[in-house]
């Protein structure tokens, strides 16, 4: 079985789960409103993250969430955090994520 860095963290993976099958307007307000969480707690980070990333950039984006830059910055962003981190802003995005649903269920 193919092991993806994100299979030992089960609430992402549910996460990645779900939106995969979020078309693809409202996985970039989605992924908008996760860059505005992860600037609000990580602010002074933020900068040096998204150079890191940027620098270490890999040659191909194979993955389905590589296609919104976006949503991919976000994903990879969590990489570079300590596991209790991790689990914080998972959990911020997963709040996020259910939140965005239950409104545009409402409207």
């Amino acid at each position: 079985m193919y092991n993806r860095w994100y299979d030992k963290y089960p609430d992402l993976k549910s996460l990645l789960l779900l939106l995969e099958t979020i078309d693809e307007y409202n996985i970039e307000l989605i992924s908008q409103d996760f860059l505005q969480i992860i600037m609000a707690k990580y602010s002074s980070e933020f900068d040096k993250a998204i150079k890191n990333m940027s620098d270490n950039a890999p040659k191909g984006y194979k993955r389905w969430y590589d296609k919104n830059y976006n949503l991919h910055t976000c994903i990879e962003f969590i990489k570079l955090l300590e596991d209790n981190e991790k689990t914080e802003l998972i959990n911020s995005f997963i709040m996020s994520l259910l939140s965005f649903i239950t409104n545009t269920d409402n409207e």
